[in-house]
């Protein structure tokens, strides 16, 4: 069975070059194809075959004792197809990487009715057995994520079946992901080349001309978004690939007739048929993607439970949010459009949602358990909450990004006011970023402070020596030279509290334990308990939040590592109670752990709290690290390994 290639007009370089080879010469010898592109005469001929399926008004044919050669059968047909080429040249797909030739088989199969033989999937990548079946492997279990199966028929080939919906959502996240980054205006090369039977720039017009006409708003990279689900959309009912209608969900009237009002257009303008199921299919991601007068939807309940949640973020973890314009605008639209959909008892799949649990686990733990204490009416599903986590994630950075981290600093200078403007000219250029001047000060105002003026001072930079000082200070030359930048670089550095110190204060020799096994979860929980009790760091009502955090969903943050800690913030201090066990603990379902951080924060103290969540970003995504944690029989080998990872 020859393999359809419907995506790309040559699917990988040596396909092109061994095309342009034979075409620039008058007789190629098989001998020289294997010779300049070191493979085997069987991948060569392979080769062959695959040009013949897509050359058109021509074909590659074998001379016998003398080679290959190109025989033009239709030169008007055979000079479109040139052209053709040329045109999509610059979006060429290679298969130089297994992430792309992974992609070439999860397509293939995807668009295919037919069983495959899994020698003509093997031959299209060219790849050893070993190889392809190590790709089969992780394609079949990439595959249950989207409720979609790997059949296998003896003595036929293989298949992929399952819902449409499914089959979409895989199409989306794995072969071609939406880009974070990218607009309508830069489409990436994949979002391109993936739907090349597809003219997308025809979807966009449309698309905006409605949104016009019915007072739509949406932005440019969600515009973006929607054309993609537009081209997947048209791409897969060419393919006589339909969604079937979900029965239970009703669309609001408005956004029924801007879908049927685009559909209607692009069923004109590629000449297909667009089905209620497909309309249901674009009505959900229009939902999510434009913004529309949702009458359903209570926009002072929406604000009563932003303002809630801002005020649990502040109390519980000292974060104070509320004024983040920014936050709460991202916050409402998000609410707003989550909302309509629970209505609609539409889901809102996160794709992300386990890179989210993985490198931001304390936004993500923040809204996770400031959600649940903010709505006793609503219940948020973990996909949402981790859309909301990034939403607080970049509001925690925009924080600390700030005036926050920034050094307050008293600049003394003792030549006059252009002198000052130009060293603070300088200091802004240089370390923008690292000090905020408070004041500039002439010497004999600087004199007059007293002490209480410097509560809020870290240091003071001054063009004149100074004797009377209450906070580290340099004498630098207005000019700011290159000495003077080190100077001031090395104070910084030295007002800042070591990393290492930041992190080893959250950790103690007196709640670590190493042991060969644990008889269960809980009998682990309530020794790190007793740790932590004996210490004074918690109260007998610890350990029973702890308890019901864990009936929300597991703390595993991987197949290693758990990080348990209790629904409220209520410890006496901020530590961690660990334990590393030399036999796995059964932890929740089937998944295992080794590592165990129990978390206690006392409520207030977060301010460094960034640096213990770099520690477990690191534990999560390091494998090697993972390692040196499993092994560390000692406090003191587990604490160098810690310090010497997260420097």
């Amino acid at each position: 069975m020859i393999i359809e290639r419907r995506i790309f007009m040559f699917n990988y370089k040596r396909l092109e070059d061994i095309f342009n080879y034979i075409r620039s010469n008058e007789y190629t010898s098989i001998a020289k194809l294997t010779s300049l592109f070191k493979v085997s005469d069987r991948t060569i001929r392979s080769d062959i075959n695959n040009l013949n399926d897509v050359l058109q008004g021509a074909s590659i044919q074998l001379k016998r004792r003398t080679g290959y050669y190109l025989q033009i059968d239709n030169e008007q047909e055979f000079n479109a197809f040139l052209n053709t080429i040329s045109k999509r040249e610059s979006d060429t797909k290679d298969l130089d990487s297994s992430q792309d030739r992974m992609r070439y088989i999860l397509t293939t199969l995807l668009y295919s009715h037919d069983y495959i033989p899994t020698e003509d999937l093997s031959d299209a990548v060219f790849v050893s057995k070993n190889t392809f079946s190590n790709y089969i492997k992780a394609i079949k279990k990439l595959l249950t994520q989207y409720n979609l199966e790997y059949i296998v028929k003896p003595g036929v080939g293989v298949k992929v079946i399952g819902n449409e919906s499914d089959k979409r959502e895989c199409i989306i996240n794995e072969i071609h992901p939406l880009s974070e980054y990218s607009t309508i205006s830069m489409l990436t090369k994949e979002e391109k080349v993936y739907f090349n039977d597809v003219e997308v720039n025809a979807i966009i017009p449309i698309l905006i001309s409605v949104f016009k006409k019915h007072h739509v708003e949406t932005d440019d990279y969600r515009l973006k978004n929607l054309t993609i689900y537009f081209a997947l959309m048209i791409s897969r009912i060419l393919n006589d690939d339909y969604i079937s209608a979900i029965n239970s969900t009703q669309i609001p009237k408005d956004i029924k007739e801007i879908v049927d009002e685009i559909c209607d257009k692009i069923s004109d303008y590629y000449d297909i048929t667009i089905t209620h199921g497909e309309k249901l299919y674009i009505s959900i991601h229009l939902i999510t993607n434009v913004k529309y007068n949702d009458n359903s939807v209570d926009d002072y309940a929406i604000n009563q439970l932003i303002d809630t949640f801002l005020d649990g973020i502040y109390k519980g973890y000292n974060f104070d949010l509320r004024n983040d314009q920014i936050l709460r605008n991202d916050l409402y639209n998000h609410l707003r459009t989550s909302m309509s959909m629970m209505e609609l008892h539409l889901e809102n799949k996160n794709p992300l949602l386990n890179t989210i649990k993985a490198n931001y686990p304390l936004p993500f733990e923040i809204a996770k358990t400031i959600l649940k204490q903010s709505s006793s009416s609503l219940s948020f599903p973990e996909d949402d909450i981790g859309y909301i986590a990034l939403h607080i994630g970049a509001a925690i950075e925009r924080c600390f990004s700030g005036s926050i981290k920034k050094k307050s600093i008293y600049l003394v200078c003792g030549s006059g006011q252009a002198t000052s403007r130009m060293l603070e000219a300088r200091l802004q250029n240089v370390f923008g970023r690292k000090l905020s001047i408070v004041k500039k000060l002439s010497l004999i105002d600087y004199l007059n402070l007293t002490e209480d003026d410097f509560k809020e001072i870290d240091c003071v930079i001054s063009t004149v020596p100074l004797e009377q000082t209450y906070v580290p200070t340099i004498t630098v030359d207005f000019s700011l030279n290159q000495q003077d930048i080190e100077t001031v670089s090395r104070l910084i550095t030295s007002i800042d509290q070591n990393k290492s110190d930041k992190i080893k204060k959250f950790f103690d020799s007196s709640l670590f334990i190493h042991k060969k096994k644990a008889t269960s979860k809980k009998a682990l929980l309530d020794e790190l308990n007793s740790m932590l009790l004996k210490e004074g760091i918690v109260d007998e009502h610890y350990i029973d939040s702890v308890y019901k955090r864990e009936e929300l969903s597991n703390t595993n943050m991987n197949e290693v590592f758990a990080l348990p800690h209790p629904l409220d913030v209520i410890a006496k201090k901020t530590k961690v109670a660990v334990a590393i066990l030399d036999e796995p603990l059964l932890w929740h379902n089937e998944e295992t752990v080794r590592i165990i951080f129990l978390l206690a924060i006392k409520r207030g103290d977060s301010l460094n709290m960034e640096h213990l969540y770099d520690v477990f970003i690191e534990l999560v995504n390091n494998p090697k690290f993972q390692q040196e944690i499993m092994h560390s029989n000692t406090y003191t080998s587990f604490i160098a390994s810690l310090i010497q990872h997260v420097q």
